[in-house]
């Protein structure tokens, strides 16, 4: 992401896993991407903004795994959604390229 971009961007993920868990996570991403982590990384392990948004996978839901589709939001300042990417197959993600493009409409 381009410095000027960087700076005025904040990257937030939310998963269904504990606070436990994500601390768990963030020193092994770390390890492997050898870098910082600069991602907000917050815990909705009770399911209630995957379900406020409409994301819960009902699939995994009827085996008792509140899972939610994976979904990129590009929020603005105020507030508003100005963009969204939802896919049933979690293995489809938006690329960076996609969000960096939706970032740029927002100047």
């Amino acid at each position: 992401m381009p410095a000027a971009r960087k700076a005025d961007t904040v990257i937030v993920a939310i998963s269904p896993d504990t606070l436990e868990k994500i601390n768990d996570i963030i020193p092994k991403v770390k390890s492997k991407s050898g870098g910082d982590f600069e991602i907000l990384l917050l815990s909705d392990a009770r399911h209630e903004v995957i379900d406020r948004y409409g994301l819960l996978n009902e699939a995994a839901a009827a085996q008792g795994r509140f899972l939610p589709h994976p979904t990129t939001y590009v929020i603005d300042k105020g507030g508003r959604i100005r963009w969204k990417f939802t896919e049933k197959n979690y293995k489809i993600r938006p690329t960076n390229e996609m969000v960096l493009n939706e970032l740029k409409k927002l100047r």
